[in-house]
């Protein structure tokens, strides 16, 4: 008799973690990629640096990206703006829209759609952001608040922290 008890016990104890192993979380639904990446992407962001093959960082003074959106589902779009300074030209506009790229982990499409469309590679942390993009030729940048005599087209890394 203890025995077929210790049994039956047994068989009720890996029926019912069968059972809890087998559910989702509370929302139904385990976390996407995107919205992982999305959660560390959103915030205020001070620029650190910002290089087009020279240290230009003394061009866009009290710099702060502001990348904003709530995740509703895969390949959404979202927000961004800048407050502070930025050169005329510069490499950014002063507000626009953002998509993940692909792979999703590394790249961005900042103005996605548009005849501004660049694609982004990118780095994020808790704490860092880094942002790496070519500007056409076609380019002439985009308005800013401060004059500079270099014109915005190559390769550009920013460096952000929150």
């Amino acid at each position: 008799m203890k025995i077929t008890s210790r049994v039956l016990s047994l068989l009720i104890l890996v029926a019912v973690a069968i059972f809890y192993s087998g559910c989702k979380d509370k929302d139904g639904n385990q976390d996407t990629e995107e919205k992982k990446l999305l959660t560390k992407l959103v915030g205020a962001w001070t620029l650190q640096s910002a290089n087009d093959g020279q240290d230009r960082t003394t061009d866009f003074p009290a710099l702060v990206l502001h990348i904003e959106g709530n995740y509703t589902g895969e390949g959404k779009t979202y927000n961004y703006n800048f407050t502070g300074t930025r050169p005329d030209p510069s490499p950014w506009p002063d507000s626009g829209t953002w998509k993940f790229g692909t792979p999703k982990s590394t790249q961005i499409i900042r103005d996605p759609g548009g005849v501004d469309e660049i694609a982004m590679t990118y780095t994020v942390t808790e704490t860092e952001l880094i942002i790496s993009f070519d500007v056409p030729d076609t380019s002439a940048g985009w308005a800013g608040g401060t004059t500079r005599v270099k014109n915005v087209i190559g390769q550009w890394e920013f460096v952000f922290t929150k």
